[in-house]
């Protein structure tokens, strides 16, 4: 059935994807999730860790550990807050920034050397494809959502 091949091919594309992106997350000694609180810190400089949480969905302990792991790798830290000093806000350090500057170039090569050979109207098909399957996937979760 092509359907279930164009699916398991899709499948191991990700998988392949997720593994290269994954070994230059190593190379920083972070997960994935530690990596994206700190992009989350870096688009939000004056975010704290309260916000952090609603905005993960994740429990303030949850974040709590996750900070505390940034601040010991040296890509984080808690400043005070002048109004009130009780509470930090997070400020990622310069040396975060260059994590996160290195990682999206590293990404953006790696997203160039995936299609390379391709001509411009092929990635336009291809991405139109792409989008066809999102929608159809929209609906399907839609109809999952009604089902229950």
């Amino acid at each position: 059935m092509r359907e279930a091949d164009a699916a398991l091919h899709l499948r191991q594309t990700y998988q392949r994807l997720a593994r290269i992106m994954r070994a230059k997350v190593d190379e920083y000694g972070l997960s994935f999730h530690l990596l994206h609180i700190v992009m989350l810190i870096a688009d939000n400089p004056n975010v704290n860790q309260k916000e952090l949480s609603e905005r993960m969905r994740l429990t303030q302990g949850a974040i709590s550990g996750s900070i505390k792991r940034l601040i010991k790798l040296g890509l984080v830290e808690q400043i005070p807050l002048e109004q009130d000093l009780r509470h930090n806000r997070l400020v990622v350090t310069e040396r975060a920034k260059a994590v996160i500057a290195d990682y999206e170039q590293h990404i953006l090569s790696r997203y160039k050397d995936l299609f390379q050979g391709f001509t411009q109207t092929e990635l336009k098909q291809f991405n139109q494809s792409l989008q066809k399957i999102n929608a159809n996937l929209d609906e399907i979760e839609k109809s999952d959502l009604k089902i229950k």
